[in-house]
């Protein structure tokens, strides 16, 4: 979300009207309080198709995750704030947080989010200031979190093609084998036990070299322009 916000000029909704919402999950606050209070819209303990469910440790610190955002952009430049329309959060709640009239569960897995805006033309108030591109916290967090799915994409990958080889040296033990059965009720499991290994063969082949080799190429080539940027950045500071 912060990308979002940093390079695109979107301002959250929920965010300007709850300026003064606390930092941290206070005591005893229950589920549904805590909803209101955060803007919790998914794994929240009050919604009945996520009650019990394990949360990690991100959602324990406030009794489920914002996960659904109202997103709205005024002017991005100075000179258009006198003359075009800024829009303006006044109200931003979480709705349908009760069930079902007359059903024991919750109308969806997740809650609704609602956000009302004024529209009005400011007289000599200056808009923000454009996006100034992505922030160097950005980018590392950015770098961080695809250079772990890097390693997850190889490791994932070296495991599909470890099972694609184990398949293909069982059906080949199973092809020769065939020639030597002592009895021909035999013969149908062999082959069925073929096709299923052959089907499995062809499948870890598919995602393990194909897919998962473009999701890694295609994660380091990411990376590697955003650690470009992060140098232009940081030339352009020096």
């Amino acid at each position: 979300m912060s990308l979002i916000k940093d390079y695109s000029g979107l301002r959250d909704a929920w965010a300007d009207t709850h300026v003064n919402a606390p930092a941290t999950l206070p005591p005893n606050m229950v589920s549904l309080e805590a909803v209101h209070t955060f803007g919790i819209t998914a794994d929240s303990p009050a919604n009945t198709y996520s009650a019990g469910k394990p949360l990690d440790d991100y959602a324990r610190q406030f009794q489920g995750k914002r996960l659904d955002y109202v997103l709205y952009r005024p002017p991005i430049h100075p000179s258009l704030s006198s003359r075009t329309p800024v829009l303006e959060p006044t109200q931003s709640d979480v709705v349908f947080t009760e069930h079902v009239p007359g059903k024991p569960y919750s109308f969806s897995d997740h809650f609704g989010l609602e956000a009302t805006f004024s529209i009005h033309l400011p007289e000599g108030q200056l808009g923000p200031n454009p996006p100034q591109g992505l922030s160097e916290a950005s980018i590392t967090t950015m770098t961080e979190a695809l250079t772990t799915r890097y390693r997850l994409s190889r490791n994932s990958m070296r495991l599909y093609l470890a099972i694609f080889f184990v398949c293909l040296v069982v059906v080949i033990g199973l092809t020769v084998g065939s020639a030597w059965l002592p009895y021909s009720w035999i013969n149908p499991i062999f082959l069925f036990a073929t096709t299923v290994l052959t089907w499995l063969a062809t499948t870890m082949l598919y995602v393990g070299f194909l897919y998962q080799n473009y999701e890694t190429n295609t994660l380091q080539n990411v990376t590697e322009e955003l650690e470009l940027y992060m140098g232009a950045i940081r030339g352009g500071l020096t």
